[in-house]
């Protein structure tokens, strides 16, 4: 099976959002965010260099991730969103999804990426890629999301140091 990356167009909003409820890995609210993420991605954040791919198959969209410079950072950029729909998961598209962001961000300057995600134990997997991906587990804040829920945030060098 083929499938190719492109950008995001407006048009795949609803897709985007409904895969994304589909992989029980968001919260009710982090889905509506990620709405008003992609609304804003249209209307502002794209002219800032804010990026956003999705993953298509066969016409359907199976995959997308959004990344961006962090603010106020000499070349740091973050992976804010990744999610493949569950029929294709553990295929390896995740990771295609990954060094795309990771490729182009590098493209762009970068020299450090990072993510953020939780602590509990239904994240273990999410983790669990990251460091299949080498990145390092940079730091963990204690009950940061709720209390039990940590944030952990991984990190991985794009750039030689200077």
């Amino acid at each position: 099976m083929s499938y190719l990356i492109r950008p995001v167009e407006p048009a795949d909003i609803p897709m985007i959002i409904l895969l994304t409820s589909q992989t029980a890995m968001f919260k009710p609210l982090e889905v509506e965010a990620l709405q008003e993420v992609l609304d804003d991605y249209f209307a502002v954040t794209r002219d800032f260099g804010h990026k956003a791919s999705v993953l298509v198959e066969e016409g359907k969209i199976t995959g997308y991730a959004y990344w961006a410079p962090a603010a106020m950072t000499d070349r740091t950029w973050y992976l804010y969103w990744i999610a493949i729909s569950n029929l294709v998961q553990g295929k390896g598209r995740g990771g295609h999804l990954l060094r795309h962001a990771e490729d182009d961000s590098f493209k762009e300057g970068a020299r450090l990426f990072l993510i953020e995600t939780s602590g509990t134990p239904h994240y273990d997997r999410t983790r669990q890629f990251y460091l299949k991906y080498d990145y390092s587990l940079s730091a963990c804040v204690p009950d940061y999301y709720a209390d039990g829920d940590d944030l952990c945030i991984f990190s991985k060098r794009l750039a030689a140091k200077k």
